[in-house]
């Protein structure tokens, strides 16, 4: 929910019959997604599951992100249902949730019957071609494409929901930058923002969560913006007279770079969460729907493409301020000694598997993954997201190798990190994983010492480990595996990884 993932969460229950009563394991489990999840479902039969599912199907293409969740009882699972009960008038007219209303169950495009489950992405296909998602309502999208201008001026608030002021603002700019978010990814609009930046030329920077939806290597990317973010972004961020965010939902870590009332009034948010919007200009739609809208504005024939100038002088003087980073352990020369600094080893395995899947966990070694690796493709460096939780690598490592089992799954996680879901290990050999793990082992909880000496002035305190010999624990397993001491086992390391097709451990 924090980071706007759309998942469709499926648990089950006892019978729905007995939801009340005080029985082995019933526990109020909506009770407890409610808070954590866009909507949370219990149906009471078949009928009412299908039509549940439905809703949740279409909630997860058409609506701000976030799981949905469908409580399944026992007695709801195992019933039958007949199709012929089911139809499309009939779901639309079980729709509960606000963005429904005003949708006529009689439209003509609801005018079928659904005769199998194939059906269900029918109906998902339906919403996503004839509706958007605008102001809180799913509307129809040719009558708000077509008139945009007077659709805005009568559905918004206030005047920030204009659509052309925004488009105006930002024609009218001169050191414009687009702050991306990962609601580009999911609204599919990764193409449409390639077109828009090779098309006028406006630099972009990123969020954490959208690192490498545009080529690290093309110099209109900026990179991340924020805390731990690059010269060049936080630059850009900190100068621009124009800042379009499209699917950020600019968290305290996106506006740390300077003050966020210095640059507000720069700002044009577009965003479908409209608790997320924060700028001087707000609208409320999917971020793909306004590069439609943008796109079409440069393309048109009443409009010169002249109008959006290259911005070579703008580019230039963000490139004047560029600062190389600079980590400290960085330097093999520097590092010719035992233990290995974390950001030199972190630094040589990113190097040795550039294009392949990273996985990183919660810690220091976040930090220097993230900053050292170069990404062409979005989706290549997967990390635990706002809140932070430490232990993701591993099992998500799992997640990322069956969806690619021809490429290069690496997790780089702390010893701390991997203690919280060693267990998974079994996963990844029972399933034969191509994973390679490299664990950062300081025997301590690295961030937590930072904070306590460099934020609070204080001894350490809590945070030593005493680890097992992991690479042992991993031959345990069934997994290859070695102790790195020195360069030259990290490059054996690396070398063995590289080569292999099933699991490998190291313990740096």
């Amino acid at each position: 929910l924090k980071d706007s993932v759309p998942l469709l969460v499926i648990t089950g229950d006892n019978d729905y019959s007995k939801k009340d009563e005080d029985i082995f394991q019933n526990s109020p489990i909506n009770s407890v997604f409610e808070n954590i999840t866009i909507k949370s479902f219990h149906p009471s039969s078949g009928k009412s599951a299908i039509f549940n599912l439905i809703e949740a199907l279409v909630m997860l293409h058409k609506y701000p992100k976030g799981p949905v969740h469908i409580n399944l009882s026992k007695d709801v699972l195992l019933e039958g249902i007949d199709f012929d009960d089911v139809d499309l008038n009939g779901i639309i007219d079980s729709f509960d949730h606000d963005i429904f209303e005003g949708i006529d169950s009689n439209l003509e495009i609801f005018d079928e019957k659904i005769s199998s489950f194939d059906d269900f992405h029918e109906l998902v296909n339906i919403f996503d071609d004839h509706f958007i998602y605008y102001g809180g309502k799913l509307v129809f999208r040719d009558d708000f494409t077509k008139n945009f201008n007077s659709f805005s001026k009568n559905n918004a608030s206030d005047v920030d929901n204009n659509i052309n002021l925004a488009i105006d603002k930002f024609k009218l700019s001169r050191k414009p930058l687009v702050v991306v978010g990962n609601g580009i990814v999911w609204g599919k609009a990764i193409d449409k923002l390639s077109t828009f930046v090779s098309k006028t030329w406006v630099p972009i920077a990123t969020t954490f969560h959208s690192k490498g939806i545009i080529s690290e290597s093309d110099k209109l990317n900026l990179g991340i913006v924020g805390l731990r973010g690059t010269s060049l972004a936080n630059y850009a961020y900190e100068n621009s007279d124009c800042i379009l965010v499209l699917g950020a939902r600019l968290s305290e870590r996106t506006i740390a770079s300077c003050g966020y009332d210095d640059v507000k009034d720069k700002i044009i948010h577009v965003n479908i969460d409209e608790d997320c919007l924060k700028g001087c200009v707000n609208i409320c739609m999917d971020a793909s729907d306004f590069l439609d809208l943008l796109l079409s504005e440069i393309q048109s024939n009443d409009y010169k493409d002249k109008e959006f100038i290259l911005y070579n002088d703008w580019i230039n003087e963000i490139y004047s301020h560029y600062e190389e980073l600079i980590v400290d352990g960085i330097d093999e020369v520097e590092d010719n000694y035992i233990p290995l600094r974390p950001p030199y080893a972190i630094n040589k395995i990113v190097n040795a598997f550039k294009g392949s899947y990273f996985l990183s966990d919660a810690g220091t070694h976040t930090t220097w993954t993230t900053l050292l690796s170069k990404n062409d493709k979005f989706g290549k460096l997967l990390f635990s997201g706002g809140f932070g939780p430490m232990g993701y690598g591993l099992p998500a490592s799992i997640g990322a190798a069956i969806a690619h089992p021809d490429e290069q799954v690496i997790v780089i996680c702390g010893d701390g990190d991997i203690q919280m879901v060693i267990q998974e290990l079994a996963t990844i050999r029972e399933y034969d994983l191509n994973v390679n793990i490299f664990i950062i082992d300081n025997s301590q909880l690295g961030i937590i010492r930072q904070w306590e000496e460099t934020i609070y002035d204080m001894d350490k305190y809590q945070i030593d480990l005493t680890n097992p010999d992991f690479a042992k624990l991993a031959k345990s397993y069934g997994i290859d595996s070695m102790i790195v001491e020195s360069r030259e086992d990290l490059d054996l390391a690396i070398d063995k990884a590289f080569n292999s097709n099933h699991a490998f451990l190291a313990d740096v």
